[in-house]
């Protein structure tokens, strides 16, 4: 499978200054990189899933790609074209789907939105009505493309945004938090929607920008963690679970084990994390571990000391979520 999306080296810096003397300074040493050196390739064809923490630098990256501000070292390549020397080709190729509240015109309808931003692709006349057409029945929305959009729900805007960003029948597809502010039912078509109709019945790029890790866990072929501008692990969800192997998650539930005990437990060693829930009969232990094979022995025989009945001890998985948290640092 080839690469649709290449990136060399790519860095972008802003200036922090805030007046105008600024912009005659030669040396700025008080930039900030938001993008710091990323090398990253996306497969045609995948479904794509870029993380990480406010701040991080995504959504620099993401406008990068999509030839909304320009690198200020590296390169970008989609489809084989040069984000800043083919910019007008690279946008053929690509459609954005952001979901901000003030990305439409609320008091035009749907229908009228869409023939607004399809005339910005050069889209006309005939060729216009038959797209729009065939979007609105795609998301669901024809029964409804004559409403005014200021009397849509969430979901139903979050559904005309990505019409919008398929009017080109772009080959990639950026989408940033899509389920953002969705309740779970709408949340969850559209990710079906996303998977099975964009990737699976399509053959989309589709580039998941993501707050949500257990999302882009159902989701995602491969996944990049940024933090900081810069991409610190790359790969599929099991691999990038598997860079913090020694880690591990433990689930107990004990009898006959007094609070006093418990603070014993918290306070040995190799526990990165622990969620106690105890009741008259029965305490519940939620752990991280951060080497079971030093770590785990010493817990139980501490536990079986204490009095402690271990009536269940299982290892869990460990979600993106917490490797995500190990990755970047934060405990």
């Amino acid at each position: 499978m080839s690469n649709i999306i290449e990136t060399f080296s790519l860095t972008k810096r802003f200036s922090k200054a805030t007046n105008y003397r600024a912009l005659f300074r030669l040396q700025r040493q008080d930039d900030f990189t938001a993008v710091d050196g990323v090398n990253l390739q996306v497969r045609d064809g995948e479904l794509f899933g870029l993380l990480g923490a406010n701040g991080a630098g995504k959504t620099t990256l993401v406008k990068i790609l999509c030839t909304l501000i320009l690198p200020s070292d590296g390169r970008a390549l989609i489809g084989g074209q040069d984000v800043v020397a083919h910019s007008t080709e690279v946008r053929r190729l690509i459609g954005l789907v952001d979901t901000q509240e003030r990305s439409f015109f609320w008091r035009l309808t749907a229908y009228q939105n869409l023939q607004f931003f399809a005339s910005l692709y050069g889209l006309k006349g005939a060729t216009a009505t038959k797209r729009i057409a065939e979007l609105l029945d795609l998301v669901g929305l024809t029964a409804q493309a004559d409403r005014r959009v200021m009397g849509y729900s969430t979901g139903m805007r979050q559904k005309l945004a990505m019409a919008r960003g398929l009017l080109v029948a772009p080959q990639i597809i950026f989408l940033d938090e899509p389920t953002r502010s969705l309740d779970p039912v709408s949340a969850h078509e559209l990710r079906v929607f996303v998977h099975d109709t964009l990737v699976k019945q399509m053959g989309r790029t589709v580039i998941l920008v993501t707050h949500r890790l257990e999302e882009a866990e159902e989701l995602c072929d491969r996944v990049a963690i940024m933090n900081q501008g810069q991409i610190i692990a790359c790969g599929p969800v099991n691999d990038i679970k598997q860079l913090v192997t020694a880690r591990q998650q433990y689930h107990l539930r004990i009898a006959q084990f007094s609070p006093t005990s418990l603070d014993g437990v918290r306070q040995m060693a190799g526990i990165l994390q622990l969620e106690a829930t105890t009741t008259d009969e029965m305490t519940t232990l939620d752990l991280l571990l951060d080497d079971e094979n030093i770590t785990l022995s010493p817990l139980l025989r501490y536990i079986m000391a204490q009095g402690g009945h271990i009536q269940h001890c299982q290892a869990q998985s460990l979600s993106l979520e917490k490797a995500f948290v190990q990755l970047v640092g934060k405990k």
